[in-house]
């Protein structure tokens, strides 16, 4: 159990069944390709992955477009839940013959491009359409603007509304009748509005120049705009709605073609994706004129599958199977009983251990199971659990492994939590206490308390420091026995035994103020620990007097095992907080229910409302806070991560589901 042990697979295999051992290795979803890096020589790129990548771009493209427009009977939820339709790669190969991506995305393109043309018409059309709103009692037609005439010509633009009169008196005593203003009106909150110039043409440069010194900002009309503002928008108005007849038509013609393509596109679009990993695959093989390499890393356990799969074929392939070389790097495949499974999902989040490491999945188990049950701390809420993820884990019953590995996770949790509550007296708070009709099961909730966190909670951090030693100490343990595996024993002896044993004496001298007949003991113990790493802490270094003073310097790491120690305490705090939040919630609904008439569905609301809040936020605490123990304080005395999962060839599909009849595609 743990990290599974690997081999090395040279297959070779003659060019006319290469494509049949490819479509084998992938049903059985069982070795890992080796790509190599870099370009090397007899290797080369498939001229059918070419194909295959334009095809998914196209597919993805249709999807794209199409899928807003389609109504689908498999929500996104359910189908990342594993919810699929199921089809065999031969029907998928034998209706994908007849499909042309190609073609059925320049069709869909076409419709795109109309349709955002007509949507930037109608953006454009409503801008115009607020544009006239404003002019709507201008006396000239806009063609004086965008374009004038050979005499006449007009000039628009903003102007701040103060310097309005300002502007008016100065074009008319400059340039007399020969130009007309106008302004639109403004508000008392405007601070520009829109002004207007008429007159003849030669005296346009002469009125925009006096403008601009009043802040006039000129604007170039479009010459799409030539009748009178109220024209101009009856115009606008009727092109508006042309327009939005045309865009409701192509609306159409997309949900007809989203209705008519989607479905075949997200089938056929996972079976070239299939069809493409396989063709990647051959990247990394070398070539002759007869015979391709594959290589790949096989599990030992699926070698005799293989093996047995691969024998149809058997006379026009070879497999030569080796043991992982020290230069090589294996990919970590994790191995555990299945009571451990759901727990792998915490390693694989802080990262997998190193091929031929520790697996720390079956080791940490344990104690996150009794932390998050701490933390959490109420049987109320442990059910609430149970039942939610229970019912999840029964309604998608085709989910993928790893996500249902991580709900199964979380009905242990409440499990824990319902435990706990159970021997400290919690169900959602102090429910059964103060609600009257529950208050019969009040003996029956007692049988099994061992101890109320809010009455002695003192005794309680007592437990969650003692756990937190008992993990600090297996963790160092689990050090050491890599140490003795890997052969380093003055690492195993010296630097972990030393410190199992100084912290001991530390321990036994802290319970000699209750047990003064150990005090001898504590003393004894700590005196071997300290000589002990004093001696051995600074082997590294050079000069006895170098060696002396860095052991000295690492008694003082003892404080970060305190700190180590003292970070449990949070078992402590999130149990409490999970207890009082409860109660309060109990409370309130329970003086709420005394308000005439309505007290009822006020308690109801807050009673519900309140606990299902104080649910979502605690097992939010409870998990984050139980896994960080592991990631900070166990994880640091023995594992570092650092491997690579194992990611075999496979059929990995968005959309469906393949099944077993007809696998070779």
């Amino acid at each position: 159990m743990g990290v599974a042990s690997v081999k090395k697979l040279e297959l070779y295999a003659h060019n006319t069944v290469v494509d049949t051992v490819l479509a084998t290795l992938q049903k059985l979803g069982c070795c890992e390709i080796v790509l190599p890096d870099g370009d090397e020589d007899g290797q080369k790129s498939p001229a059918v992955l070419a194909d295959l990548d334009d095809k998914i771009s196209e597919a993805r493209y249709l999807l794209r477009i199409l899928e807003p427009y389609y109504v689908d009977e498999i929500s996104s939820i359910a189908r990342s839940f594993g919810e699929r339709p199921e089809f065999s790669l031969r029907h998928l190969a034998s209706a994908s013959e007849s499909f042309e991506v190609k073609e059925r995305a320049e069709e869909v393109r076409a419709l795109e491009r109309k349709l955002v043309e007509i949507r930037s018409d109608i953006s454009q059309t409503d801008g115009y359409l607020t544009f006239l709103d404003e002019l709507k009692d201008m006396p000239y037609p806009m063609s004086l603007m965008s374009a004038g005439t050979e005499v006449v010509s007009g000039v628009m633009g903003t102007i701040p509304v103060e310097k309005i009169d300002q502007w008016n008196r100065s074009i008319l005593d400059a340039l007399g009748e020969d130009i007309e203003t106008y302004h639109v009106p403004f508000g008392p909150k405007d601070k520009e509005t829109w002004g207007v110039m008429v007159g003849l043409r030669a005296l346009e440069s002469r009125a925009l120049e006096i403008a601009s010194g009043f802040g006039f900002s000129k604007i170039d009309v479009s010459k799409d705009l030539s009748l009178s503002p109220q024209e101009e928008r009856r115009r606008l108005v009727e092109k508006r709605g042309r327009l939005l007849k045309e865009a409701e038509d192509l609306d159409v013609k997309m949900h007809r073609k989203a209705e008519e393509l989607v479905p075949d596109v997200r089938r056929f679009s996972d079976y070239w994706a299939i069809l493409a990993d396989r063709a990647r695959a051959l990247e990394g093989g070398e070539y002759t004129d007869e015979v391709v390499l594959i290589r790949s890393w096989v599990p030992v356990e699926e070698e005799d599958e293989l093996v047995k799969a691969l024998s149809p074929v058997s006379d026009l392939t070879e497999l030569r199977f080796y043991d992982p070389e020290e230069s090589d790097m294996p990919p970590t495949m994790l191995q555990n009983p299945e009571w451990a499974l759901p727990f792998e999902t915490l390693t694989k989040l802080y990262g997998a251990p190193k091929y031929g490491g520790i697996d720390p999945t079956p080791l940490l188990a344990p104690f996150f199971f009794i932390f998050f049950g701490m933390c959490l701390g109420d049987g109320g809420y442990g059910l609430i659990m149970v039942g939610f993820f229970m019912a999840f884990l029964k309604k998608f019953k085709k989910m993928p492994s790893g996500t249902k590995q991580f709900f199964s996770l979380f009905v242990l949790s409440g499990i824990a939590a319902t435990l706990v509550g159970a021997l400290t007296g919690s169900w959602m708070g102090d429910m059964i206490d103060v609600v009257p009709f529950l208050r019969f099961l009040k003996p029956i909730k007692d049988i099994p308390v061992l101890l109320i966190p809010m009455n002695d909670p003192m005794a309680f951090l007592g437990i969650s420091l003692v756990f937190g030693i008992v993990q600090i100490f297996f963790g160092m343990a689990v050090a050491m026995k890599d140490c003795l595996r890997k052969g380093d024993y003055m690492g195993a002896f010296a630097d972990q035994l030393g410190w199992m044993v100084f912290l001991t004496g530390l321990l036994l001298l802290g319970a000699s103020a209750k047990l003064p007949a150990i005090s001898w003991l504590g003393k004894l113990v700590t005196a071997a620990g300290a000589i002990t790493l004093v001696a051995t802490q600074g082997r590294d270094k050079d000069g006895m007097i170098q060696k002396a003073i860095s052991g000295l310097l690492s008694l003082y790491n003892v404080t970060a095992y305190l700190g180590d120690v003292l970070s449990y305490s949070r078992l402590l705090a999130l149990g409490l907080a999970t207890s009082a939040i409860a109660m309060i919630i109990n409370m309130l609904a329970g003086l709420s229910s005394s308000i005439p008439y309505i007290g009822w569905l006020i308690a109801i609301v807050l009673f519900l409302g309140g606990h299902l809040f104080s649910v979502a936020v605690n097992v939010l605490g409870a998990f984050v806070h139980s896994l960080r123990l592991q990631y900070v304080e166990f994880f640091s005395k023995f594992y570092a991560g650092g491997g690579r999962l194992f990611e075999p060839l496979r059929y990995n599909t968005k959309y469906v589901a393949i099944s077993e009849e007809g696998g070779e595609g």
